[in-house]
């Protein structure tokens, strides 16, 4: 039986982990030969060309992985198929796993949709399509006119390998994921990860083995998929210390390690062996989503908020890795003003990335199933973001849509942050006040860099010293590009800069951009050719300006 298996990435550069799984199921478990093979695309690329690509290989079953971010193109795809070829159509992933009968009702074109690891489920269904799936667990279908499921079943072994030779030949380099462990030791409200089976830890060695193959692929980044990496200590620190002691040596020291952790979990062996990591050799996401104590009790989720903010200020401390950390807008009890709250305490953590989020009530969390204990209005459509909550207007969360987009612009690209440093320190505006008020003047308008920067002198112009906000602004643009415009109205023509920008081409380096800061009496100089911080900036030292009898005289001082 030919079998063709897919999924659509977000974007090319995503190397998708669950058809390959699913795939070394088939080989490792099916007792039927089954000539069963991959093909990717994304949800941006042509559906009707990718569909006829699969029709033209005459295939018997096509199954899908499906997610929030492409269940709408897949099922595009998956009509074109039923439409001009006589298969069967298989859909799996978290997407349809929680509503199949649903699927299968609203979907003429679907057959099947099965729920539970794929790794085992999948060769079991193909071995009995066509004949009895009674004895199949998670297979829904229809039969004599009904739509009938078959019981899940958990398991407790390491699933095989994804990593065949072919998934090596398609990698071309993208960002690559690895799986640890399945499960959660939470069990929140708004995620999927704690109700899909019991937490538990595959083989340690093969996943060892593992990380060597895929840092000599010639990817950069190697995802672990893993909810909560730490949530066995002892076995996240056998790990790391595994990648620090052969960084730079099996593993290219270029390849960068991307973990999901528990922030308040962190036990100090664990962050021992991050401060000694190789600088950019790990990153980390560390899920807040509020720092509104009843909030985090209504949606389940237990946090030591103490313990979480001192592990993040440490983490940030050790300057060797990047941080990121998110909040989810909407949440139960979380209204806009503790929503501002909140805020202001993740961005005084200053971690190299803060994302504001929205909650999406996805197919078989509890705050979708339990709407009596989770009121609120969301889009019907993919991803099912909220719209207004008892404690949130639908007003309020657009204007934290223009908010996130002033975080991202401002903050998170690493563009303003001397700015943002005089504006919330300096002149005493509240960070989330600057990223509101001004993400919902700019309105989410798309404009260059140099417009942004020239809107953003306007908008906090005269609410603060217009000269130090003018300066600030302009150092900022300084440390991002060396293609980067300088607005005019943040020009000054002084003959003074030409002797200031001499004085450091002939003494210091000729790649250094520099800006007269007048308030200060000093200069601001930036070294383009030197590599970028963690906030994807260049570095700026300052130095003292001392005119006399019209020369020049810049001794270094910082």
């Amino acid at each position: 039986m030919k079998v063709i298996i897919s999924c659509l990435n977000s974007r090319y550069i995503h190397a998708s982990l669950s058809p390959w799984c699913l795939l070394a199921g088939i080989r490792e478990f099916s007792k039927n030969k089954h000539d069963a093979f991959v093909m990717e695309s994304t949800v941006n690329a042509d559906a009707e060309s990718f569909a006829w690509k699969i029709i033209n290989e005459s295939p018997d079953v096509v199954a899908f992985s499906c997610y929030i971010w492409n269940i709408t193109a897949t099922l595009g795809i998956c009509r074109i198929i039923k439409q001009n070829h006589n298969c069967k159509i298989v859909l799996g992933g978290p997407e349809v796993a929680y509503c199949p009968a649903n699927i299968l009702e609203k979907y003429d074109f679907a057959d099947y949709v099965l729920s539970g690891e794929g790794e085992w489920v999948f060769p079991d269904f193909l071995d009995n399509i066509n004949g009895d799936l009674s004895a199949v667990p998670g297979v829904t279908c229809r039969k004599n006119g009904c739509i009938v499921t078959t019981p899940e079943k958990e398991y407790a072994d390491t699933p095989p390998s994804p990593y065949c030779d072919e998934f090596f030949k398609t990698l071309d380099g993208r960002i690559t994921y690895i799986e640890t462990a399945r499960g959660c030791p939470y069990r929140c409200a708004f995620c999927l990860s704690g109700r899909c089976s019991s937490l538990r830890f595959f083989d340690t060695e093969r996943i060892k083995n593992d990380i060597i193959s895929l840092s000599q692929s010639g990817t950069q980044t190697v995802k672990f998929v893993d909810r909560t990496f730490n949530a066995d200590a002892k076995r996240a620190d056998d790990i790391l210390l595994f990648i620090k002691e052969h960084y730079g040596k099996e593993i290219p020291d270029n390849v960068c390690f991307h973990f999901e952790i528990a922030g308040d979990i962190l036990r100090e062996s664990t962050l021992g062996i991050l401060s000694s990591m190789p600088r950019g050799a790990v990153q980390l996401e560390i899920g807040v989503q509020s720092f509104n104590k009843e909030t985090l009790k209504a949606i389940n989720r237990k946090t030591d908020i103490k313990r979480l903010v001192d592990n993040i200020r440490k983490l940030i401390s050790f300057n060797n890795m990047h941080i990121h950390i998110d909040l989810i807008a909407g949440l139960t009890g979380e209204s806009f003003e503790s929503f501002r709250n909140s805020f202001n305490t993740a961005y005084y953590l200053k971690a190299h990335m803060l994302q504001l989020g929205f909650l999406k009530l996805l197919f078989g969390t509890d705050m979708r199933e339990n709407k009596q204990k989770y009121p609120c209005t969301f889009n019907d459509e993919p991803p099912y973001e909220v719209t207004s909550t008892p404690w949130l207007s639908s007003e309020e969360i657009k204007k934290l849509k223009n908010c996130e987009d002033a975080v991202d612009r401002l903050y998170n690209s690493g563009r303003f942050l001397l700015t943002l440093d005089y504006l919330t320190d300096e002149v005493g505006i509240s960070p989330f006040d600057i990223f509101n008020d001004f993400g919902n003047s700019v309105n989410g308008s798309r404009m260059r860099l140099s417009d942004y920067a020239q809107k953003l002198f306007e908008f906090f112009g005269d609410r603060c010293d217009k000269e130090k906000l003018r300066e600030k602004i302009l150092c900022d643009l300084l440390c991002c590009s060396s293609s980067v415009q300088i607005p005019d109205t943040l020009k000054i023509r002084d003959p003074l800069y030409k002797k200031v920008k001499k004085y450091f081409i002939e003494n210091v380096d000729k790649n250094i951009k520099t800006a007269i800061l007048y308030s200060e009496n000093r200069v601001f100089a930036v070294n383009q050719s030197k590599e970028k911080n963690l906030h994807n900036r260049y570095e700026g030292d300052f130095y003292d300006l001392d005119k006399s009898d019209g020369d020049i005289i810049i001794p270094y001082t910082e």
